[in-house]
């Protein structure tokens, strides 16, 4: 049998195919990958080429991906209890440096026998529509207002009741916290469902 003459590649072959290689992807590297990718184009092939367009596409797509951290509480379904109050209040501080223009929705859970309180920062002269019902059960409000700097825990009460439901309008009288505060009475949790429209700053459970 005749055995076929298989060629070996010398060593210096093996280098010089390696090195032309690596020429070759670095080629690729400055003048395609970096102006495509980062916008960056050293050689200035990638924007006579029209590459370095595509970087800057891809910077707006990121951006447009990125969720506004200032919606990411009271959305609809959200919910605060007891439990997660203090974590509630803490998120909401952070997300929320500056009063915005909002509409938002809240489930918040009344232990038995527990109060909590809701709160607001807004400006003197802004208008809060709201409205809130429970899921039946008439459970002790008050909505009231605490006027920036104001001292020995001064407050002025807006609406005072024991309801199962409420709705209006606020046009703020002064800058500073509003806020509703709910005591439950009974020995069964109460749920309530919150619907805000206005321009605030949201404190949250406190």
């Amino acid at each position: 049998m005749n055995q076929e003459n298989i060629p070996v590649q010398s060593t210096k072959s093996l280098i010089n195919a390696t090195l032309a290689a690596v020429l070759l992807a670095m080629v690729i590297l400055f003048t395609t990958v970096l102006p495509a990718e980062y916008g960056i184009d050293p050689t200035g092939l990638g924007k006579k080429m029209g590459l370095t367009v595509l970087a800057g596409q891809s910077s707006q797509i990121a951006a447009k991906g990125c969720p506004d951290m200032g919606q990411a509480q009271a959305q609809a379904g959200d919910s605060v209890t007891e439990s997660n109050a203090n974590q509630v209040s803490a998120t909401v501080a952070q997300q929320t440096d500056i009063a915005t223009e909002r509409n938002d929705t809240l489930k918040i859970v009344i232990p038995p026998q527990k109060s909590l309180e809701y709160k607001f920062y807004m400006e003197r002269d802004h208008a809060l529509d709201y409205s809130w019902v429970t899921d039946g059960k008439p459970i002790y409000f008050d909505f009231h207002g605490e006027p920036k700097g104001a001292k020995d825990g001064y407050f002025k009460s807006y609406a005072t009741a024991t309801d199962s439901k409420a709705s209006g309008s606020l046009m703020t009288p002064f800058e500073g916290i509003h806020s509703w505060f709910w005591e439950n009475g009974t020995d069964q949790p109460i749920t309530i469902r919150l619907n805000t429209k206005g321009v605030y700053k949201v404190l949250g459970v406190m």
